[in-house]
This record gives structure tokens, sequence and C-alpha cells, in this order.
């Protein structure tokens, strides 16, 4: 794509500015998918009397993904991705019935609006990341309309899986299934926003280097800021850029790459740097400052230590833990550090692998769903730290205990239980 298509493009899907969250009118994205001769689509279909329900339809406006593609079908559903005119995926975005590769497919009523996500690089939402910023509109399925859950074997003109659900995460997200695959929206649009973007940012003791690539690089402006104080640098095509750290990263740094008032990618490096998925475009030269960041604060709501793996009663209150930051915004559990903060490692008697498996079994086996995580381990001074990095899932994780189902929430250094309220209210949350 040009510099002037990536202009073009902006101008027609709205300015990206500062704003991460908004909405868009559905007729406008009716215009831009039918000035398209061809889209990338994945069709999620079900069966009902002689013709198939739109269950989801995933939209990509990449033209630089190749595709592959697929046709699973069986009795009570249908998994299609093929290039469809931008015209017929118009009209099924209007309402209109649509004959798609054999299928007779009646979309339901047309929607007034579209919820607009802007994401920065690397940025998960959804089961979805890309390297490259993106613009992403979902449109909310009618809850008024039937509702298909299918939970037999499917077997047919495909791969065979347990049930609809498994079906559906292999084929949007070719990963295991769980409780968030089951998508609530009835579409999803993406555009890739590659005019200028972060492939890797270096981060050492006393030196930060980003690498800036793009195909609209003209008149950006690469700044890292931080409470302090701030530095910008002019862009001249791709290039790496370093910014001289004589006193380490700053808490809340942010590094940016912009034009004008629009941002085009940003990273931020916040403290503690609790629960989060690890970004691939990050490296971290020195992983001992990293530690020492997230135990600059302590003990608290985003941050548990723990000497060694955890057993009998103390292994359940570490699950707790786990729930209730995946229940709210995320957080951390250090295990190879005492709770006067001193880091002893982990224990030499076990394989650090055995040691993370402990961990990982224990969740598997106790926590319901299985939260959104990620292990790793941290050297620091010929110690090693396991770092269980739980992100927020945006809905209510339980502590299975025996038959009942055991709800928490992190206060400060605390998990106490969840009461009926902040419950319901968490469920609520699930649903919107």
């Amino acid at each position: 794509m040009t510099a002037r298509q990536v202009r073009l493009h902006t101008a027609k899907e709205g300015k990206p500015g500062m704003a991460n969250i908004g909405q868009r009118d559905t007729a406008q994205l009716v215009e831009t998918l039918s000035e398209r001769a061809a889209v990338n689509v994945r069709l999620v279909l079900v069966a009902d009397a002689d013709q198939w329900r739109l269950h989801h339809g995933a939209v990509s406006l990449d033209e630089n993904t190749a595709l592959v593609e697929r046709a699973w079908r069986y009795t009570t559903a249908a998994f299609l991705e093929l290039f469809l005119p931008g015209s017929t995926v118009a009209a099924l975005l209007r309402g209109e019935t649509q004959d798609v590769h054999g299928f007779k497919v009646v979309p339901g009523p047309p929607p007034s609006g579209a919820a607009t996500h802007r994401l920065r690089g690397q940025q998960e939402w959804d089961r979805v990341t890309t390297r490259w910023p993106r613009t992403e509109w979902t449109i909310s399925r009618d809850y008024n309309a039937p509702q298909f859950r299918y939970d037999e074997v499917l077997v047919g003109d495909g791969p065979s899986f347990l049930n609809f659900d498994q079906a559906l995460s292999a084929f949007l997200y070719q990963r295991p299934h769980d409780s968030n695959a089951n998508r609530s929206d009835l579409w999803r649009i993406v555009l890739p926003q590659r005019a200028g973007w972060f492939p890797q940012i270096t981060i050492g003791p006393d030196l930060l280097t980003a690498v800036v690539d793009g195909d609209a690089l003209d008149g950006t402006m690469l700044e890292l800021s931080w409470p302090a104080g701030n530095e910008v640098q002019r862009v001249n095509g791709a290039s790496a850029h370093n910014f001289p750290l004589p006193h380490g990263l700053a808490h809340d740094s942010l590094l940016i790459l912009r034009r004008d008032d629009q941002w085009l990618d940003w990273r931020a490096f916040p403290a503690p740097m609790y629960g989060r998925a690890r970004d691939a475009s990050v490296v971290w030269e020195q992983p001992g400052p990293e530690l020492d960041i997230l135990l600059a604060g302590g003990e608290g709501q985003h941050l548990e230590c723990k000497r060694e793996v955890p057993e009998g009663e103390s292994r359940k209150k570490m699950l707790k833990t786990i729930a209730a930051f995946a229940s709210l915004d995320g957080g951390t559990i250090l295990i190879g550090v005492q709770d006067d903060l001193q880091i002893v490692g982990l224990p030499e008697g076990q394989s650090v692998d055995k040691q993370i498996l402990q961990v990982v079994n224990m969740i598997r086996d106790n926590l319901e769903p299985v939260p959104p995580y990620t292990t790793r381990v941290i050297d620091h001074d010929g110690k090693k730290v396991l770092a269980i990095e739980v992100a927020g899932g945006g809905q209510m994780y339980a502590y299975r205990n025996g038959q009942r189902s055991e709800f928490y929430l992190r206060v400060g250094p605390n998990t106490p239980p969840a009461r009926h309220h902040e419950i319901a209210a968490g469920f609520r949350q699930t649903r919107q």
C-alpha cells in the first residue's frame, strides 16, 4: 500500500487521534465495503430449516495478507473463509439475504451502529494481536434473535470437534476453546493501520532504542515522555532512534509515534508492570531492572510474592489471588521472592520446568474458567524467579472449592471474598 493510499484510508475511516473507543454509523461501513472489489471474510453459520443464519462474520480489510480458503460443513453449522465481493458483504451488513458459496445466508436485521476500537501495535483485544496498529469495528448480535448453542460432536466435511464452541475457537483463532470464544458480536471488521509502527523497542539499563517502520512516515515525530520531562526526535523514513536513559527508564514513561495531534503507534511503561501479556516487540536487555521495578511498590493491589510454589492452605491463597487478579485488571505472582521482597530464587531441589508445570496444573484444576495468564522465568543476579502474569479478563473467575464456586476480589494486598452485588456486577459486565 502506498503512502497516498494510506492517507486516503485514514480520511475515509476517520482520524485515529488519541481516542481509542467510539461509535460509527453502520451506513459508513457499508459504503466502505461497497467500494472494495473483494475482502477477506470468515463466516460462521448455523443451520435453520432450508437456510443458514449468520452467527458471526469477521472481515479483514488487509490487502497484504494472503488468504487460504476454507470451508467446513456440518449438519448444524458451517465455517467459511473466502474472498467475497465487497458489495456482497455490504449487502449482508444491510441485513439482506445472500447466496454465499452454496449457502443461503440470512444475516438478520440491519444494525444501526458499530463500536470503534483504535488499537496500538502488539495490543491484544478479544484474542487478536497484530504487529501493527489497527482499527476494529464490532457490531453486537441482536439478543432478541434466536440463540444457537450446539453441544453435539461435529463430524462432516472438515475437522471433527467435540462441540460448536471448540470448532468456533479453532476456526477463528487456531487456539483451544475457552469461555471467551463464544463470540457475542455479530460482526467484526478489522482495518490495519500501517502508516507508522514499532517493529522493535530495546530497553537497556541506560539506553532505549526504537525501530520505526511504516508506509507513510513523512512529517512524523517520535517522543519519549516521562513525569519529569520529554524528548522529541524527527523521523525520516524507516530507521532506529536512540534515547539515552542516564537514570534508567522512568516509571510511567510513554513512547509515542505521532503526526501533529494524531498518534500512529505507542508503548507505555507503567510501574509496576503488572499482569500484562508479554509484548513481543519490546526487548528488555537487562531483566534485573525490570524485576526491581515490579518490586518497587511492594505487595499490593497488583503484586503478590511467594518464596516457593505453595502447598496446602498457602496454595489455596495463591489461587484465590490469581482469580481475583483476573476478575479485575490483572496482577503478577512472583515465586522466589519472600514477603519482605528479598529475592531468594526458586528452590534448586526441583527443575524449573517441573515447578512451572506444578503451577500450570493447579491453575487448570482449580480455577474456572482458566484465566488469561503467562508464566516466564526472570534471571536476577544468578537467581531465577518465576513470574505468573495474570491479565484482566473482563469477567469473573472462580476458585473451585469442591462443588462450590468462590469469587474473590483484590483490595490492596488482601484478597477478600466478593460480595453478592460485586459478583452480579462482574457478570453484567461480561454480558455487555
